[in-house]
C-alpha cells in the first residue's frame, strides 16, 4: 500500500509539475511576443515624432524666413496697420451710436405704474 499511496502521489506532482512547466513555456512565449510588439511600437513612435519634428522644423523655418524677408515685413505693417484702422473705425462707430442713440430717444420713460393705464 506504501509504494502505491507514493506512486500516486508521485503522479500528482508529475503532473502537476508538468503543467507548470507549460506555463512557464507559455508565459515566456508571451513575453517575447510582447516585447517584440512593444520594440515595434516604440519603433513606429520614433518615426511619428521624427516626422513631426521635421514638419514643425519646416513650419517655423519657413515663418522665420518669411518675417525675414522685406517685402513680407512691409505686408504683415501695412495688414497690422489695417487691422489697427479697422479696429479703431468700429469703436468710433459704436461709441457714436450709443452718444446720438442717447440724444435722440430723450430721457427714458418711466415703467407702468401698478393701478394705471399702460401708454400703449
Amino acid at each position: 500500500m506504501g509504494g502505491s499511496t507514493k506512486d500516486a502521489w508521485d503522479e500528482v506532482g508529475e503532473s502537476f509539475a508538468g503543467v507548470g512547466r507549460r506555463l512557464s513555456e507559455r508565459y515566456k512565449t508571451l513575453a517575447e511576443e510582447r516585447t517584440a510588439d512593444a520594440a515595434e511600437d516604440a519603433r513606429k513612435l520614433k518615426e511619428a515624432l521624427r516626422a513631426v519634428t521635421d514638419q514643425l522644423d519646416r513650419a517655423f523655418t519657413s515663418v522665420g524666413d518669411t518675417l525675414r524677408d522685406p517685402e513680407a515685413q512691409s505686408e504683415l505693417h501695412k495688414a497690422v496697420g489695417s487691422l489697427g484702422d479697422a479696429i479703431t473705425t468700429t469703436f468710433s462707430e459704436v461709441g457714436e451710436r450709443i452718444r446720438t442713440r442717447g440724444k435722440a430717444d430723450g430721457p427714458p420713460t418711466p415703467p407702468d405704474q401698478p393701478g394705471q393705464p399702460s401708454a400703449s
